[in-house]
């Protein structure tokens, strides 16, 4: 293929017109538009990791979500169980929006609130037991014996 020697003198301006005027470094400091986005101190979404760990004669079972201002955030519940002996575990986000956070584990409930910038682990730990019936047991004992319970026990425990 032959270059037609009229175009040939243009598009070697256009070459070096567009070499000048294109950038000559691959990093940038953020235009002023994008500082002015995060003021000082922002932190954004986390991420975190949760452990249910259980014990006793049956599973357990935990749920959870990220709280603003004592209200759950949509889009954050969790529930997770585990068998006796087992641990389950995962991670997740906790919004930047969150300062508390509400959980519950085999019927034990309890709220929390931290500061949204700062790191946040807790745990929480419940039991529940469930009478034995007869002809061992009788289910309605207000007081029945250690042999006469099922006991569950698991410990969630949240860190991010």
């Amino acid at each position: 293929m032959k270059a037609n020697p009229t175009t040939l003198p243009g598009l070697l301006l256009g070459i070096a017109l567009l070499a000048a005027c294109s950038e000559h470094s691959a990093t940038t400091a953020p235009s002023a538009d994008a500082v002015g986005l995060a003021p000082a101190g922002f932190i954004g979404d986390r991420s975190y990791t949760w452990d249910l760990k259980c014990s006793g004669d049956f599973g357990s079972e935990a749920t959870w979500s990220w709280t603003a201002s004592g209200v759950p955030i949509d889009g954050t519940s969790v529930s997770a169980s585990c068998s006796p002996g087992q641990t389950s575990s995962g991670n997740g986000v906790r919004p930047a929006t969150a300062d508390g956070l509400s959980a519950t584990v085999n019927h034990t409930s309890q709220s929390w609130t931290f500061d949204p910038a700062g790191s946040f682990k807790t745990h929480l730990k419940g039991s529940f037991s469930e009478p034995l019936g007869p002809p061992d047991c009788d289910p309605f004992d207000p007081h029945p014996s250690q042999r006469c319970l099922l006991t569950a026990t698991a410990t969630l425990t949240v860190d991010s």
